[in-house]
């Protein structure tokens, strides 16, 4: 099987950004899910990680809403990196794959908006962990992506050749599972419009997962029964 992270990072990467600048130009911010997610659960970060930033545009949104907050950009095309880094240069762009991020310092806001459906199954985990690395306890991670009824795995129709596909789950649930992150909200999406609606059918249905990181919370004392905090 292609090894599909090597070829988004090689070429598609480039290709994803050429189709959709003209998309990205026309950027709304009070449309934009992640963000009005955000927006009504009232977090304000101050150190933000977006992963599969394309060229910040989310970002530079996120920063004129907070001015003082440090934003970092982790995305594969050098296309993207380059437009991004000279529209917003308040921005931190690094180029890196979401499984070998070279960051050190954590993050209190992790946003990964439409990524991960795209990462080989091979890496996911390492994604996961690489996420999990750079977020402080008590930080929170916004993902955004498909949402179908179970998992689902389609061939992705701009590389019909290639043995490259989407897969498309609730990404929050192997992190909830683990009881270290706890699902503050969550929210449909109608992905023909991004609006915020139910009854969505499958085909066209996104959600938002906003979690928090609680690495001791969630654990009830055997003594009391009650909730560590």
């Amino acid at each position: 099987m292609a090894e599909q992270d090597g070829i988004f990072e090689a070429t598609e990467g480039d290709r994803w950004f050429a189709r959709n600048r003209d998309t990205l130009a026309r950027f709304d911010p009070a449309a934009d899910p992640p963000l009005r997610m955000m927006e009504l659960q009232g977090l304000i970060p101050h150190r933000v990680l977006e992963i599969g930033a394309a060229n910040g545009m989310r970002l530079a949104a996120l920063g004129r809403l907070h001015p003082n907050a440090d934003l970092t950009a982790v995305e594969v095309s050098r296309a993207a990196l380059a437009d991004g880094s000279g529209r917003h240069p308040h921005i931190h762009f690094v180029e890196a794959r979401a499984d070998d991020l070279p960051l050190t310092e954590p993050f209190d806001l992790i946003i990964v908006n439409f990524v991960l459906h795209w990462i080989g199954r091979p890496r996911l985990l390492r994604v996961f962990a690489e996420i999990d690395r750079l977020l402080v306890d008590g930080g929170h991670l916004v993902i955004g992506d498909f949402h179908p009824e179970g998992p689902v795995r389609t061939p992705y129709h701009h590389l019909p050749d290639a043995e490259v596909f989407t897969y498309k789950q609730d990404y929050s649930a192997p992190l909830v599972a683990t009881g270290l992150y706890g699902l503050v909200s969550m929210v449909t999406v109608d992905h023909r419009n991004h609006a915020f609606a139910a009854g969505v059918p499958e085909t066209d249905r996104s959600g938002v997962w906003l979690l928090r990181k609680g690495l001791y919370t969630g654990y009830r004392s055997a003594d009391t029964g009650t909730i560590k905090r």
